[in-house]
C-alpha cells in the first residue's frame, strides 16, 4: 500500500504540535500562584497586624508577579478569620497574617473548629515589644520601681487594662503577676484603643500594651512607657527598663505576626512564600514602616513560627487550668 510522505510529514508534525500545546497548558495548569493572594488579618483595619500585612502586601505582589489582596475578617478575638483561612483551600493561595496567639491561645479557652496544627507556618515578619504605659504625668508611678511596688502593696490596688481575654497583653498581664507575686485588678477591653482611651481619662492607672498601639499617644506626651515585659528593647525604648534591670525574673511577652497556610499546603508554595516573603521583609520601605509603628521587621524560619505557637499554647493551657484564663 502507497503511503504519502507528505501526509505522514504532516501528521507528525501536527501530533507533535498538539503535545506540545498541552504540555504548555499542563505547565499553566501548574503555575503559582496562579491567581491573587490574600492575605487574611483576622482583626479589623488599622491595628499592628494589619498595618504589617498591607504593608508586607506590596513587596509581595511585586516578588510574586501577582496582585496581593488584605481581607480583614474580623471576630471571636481573631477566631472567626483564622477559621477561615483553616478551611480554605491549601492551594498557597489564601494566607493567615496573625499573632501565635490566634493559633495557640484561643483553641486552650474556646472550642474552635481549628486548633494550632491546623495550620502551616510560613515565616515570621515582625516583632513588637510589649510595654506597661501610665500617664505621663502621674506622679504615683515616677518610676518601673513605683508601679511594682503598688502591685506588691496590696492584690488588686492597681487598674490595668488590657486588650481582651487571650490577647498578647492579657497574657502578658498575667505573667507579671505572676513575677510580682500579687494580682493587679486587671480590666478587659475590646482592643487596646479603648483602654488607652479610659487610661488617658483617668479611669484606671495603667495598661499593657503592645508598643505599636500606645506610640501615638506616648509622641502626644499623654503616656509614658515605664517597663518592658521583655528583653532590653532598642530604639524609642532604649530608656525604659525591663525586668532584669528591677532584679526580678524575666520572661517574654514580646508579641511576633507571622504568615500562615492551611496545613495540607503543598511543600512547593510554603518554599516559594518563604523566599518571597524574605526579600520582602528585607526591604528599606517594609523596614520603614514597621520601624515608625515601634515594632522591628523580624524574619524568622517556619520551624521557628510552630515553636512560637507551641510555647503559647503551654502557657495558655497552665493558665486555663488555673481559672485565670478564660473567655468573658
Amino acid at each position: 500500500m502507497y503511503e504519502n510522505p507528505r501526509s505522514r510529514r504532516g501528521f507528525i508534525q501536527a501530533a507533535v504540535s498538539m503535545a506540545a500545546l498541552a504540555a504548555a497548558g499542563s505547565a499553566r495548569a501548574r503555575a503559582y500562584p496562579a491567581k491573587p493572594l490574600t492575605l487574611v488579618v483576622p482583626f479589623a483595619p488599622g491595628g499592628n497586624v494589619d498595618i504589617v500585612a498591607r504593608t508586607l502586601g506590596i513587596p509581595l505582589a511585586r516578588h510574586a508577579s501577582q496582585s496581593v489582596v488584605v481581607d480583614n475578617r474580623a471576630g471571636g478575638g481573631g477566631s472567626v478569620g483564622s477559621g477561615w483561612v483553616a478551611r480554605a483551600e491549601a492551594d498557597g493561595h489564601t494566607l493567615l497574617v496573625a499573632t501565635p496567639g490566634q493559633l495557640g491561645t484561643l483553641p486552650e479557652m474556646i472550642k474552635l473548629p481549628y486548633r494550632a496544627d491546623s495550620f502551616a507556618p510560613i515565616a515570621v515578619v515582625s516583632r513588637t515589644p510589649v510595654v506597661v504605659v501610665v500617664r505621663a504625668n502621674d506622679a504615683r508611678f515616677r518610676t518601673a520601681e513605683d508601679f511594682i511596688k503598688a502591685m506588691k502593696a496590696k492584690a488588686g490596688n492597681v487598674a490595668v487594662g488590657h486588650a481582651g481575654p487571650g490577647s498578647p497583653n492579657h497574657l502578658a498581664l498575667l505573667q507579671l503577676e505572676d513575677v510580682v507575686k500579687s494580682g493587679a485588678n486587671a480590666v478587659p477591653y475590646k482592643g487596646s484603643g479603648p483602654a488607652l482611651v479610659d487610661l488617658i481619662g483617668g479611669q484606671i492607672d495603667a495598661v499593657v500594651d503592645q508598643i505599636t498601639s500606645s506610640t501615638p499617644h506616648i509622641k502626644s506626651g499623654a503616656l509614658r512607657p515605664l517597663l518592658v515585659l521583655g528583653p532590653r528593647a532598642a530604639g524609642a525604648l532604649a530608656g525604659v527598663p525591663n525586668l532584669a534591670q528591677l532584679g526580678l525574673p524575666v520572661f517574654d511577652a514580646t508579641t511576633f505576626v507571622g504568615v500562615f497556610a492551611p496545613k495540607a499546603t503543598p511543600a512547593a508554595p510554603i518554599a516559594s512564600l518563604h523566599g518571597w516573603i524574605s526579600q520582602s521583609v528585607g526591604e528599606p520601605e517594609f523596614t520603614r514602616v514597621i520601624r515608625e509603628l515601634g515594632s522591628e521587621p523580624f524574619l524568622d524560619s517556619a520551624s521557628a513560627l510552630q515553636r512560637l505557637v507551641s510555647d503559647e499554647a503551654v502557657l495558655a493551657a497552665r493558665l486555663t487550668r488555673q481559672g485565670r484564663l478564660k473567655a468573658e
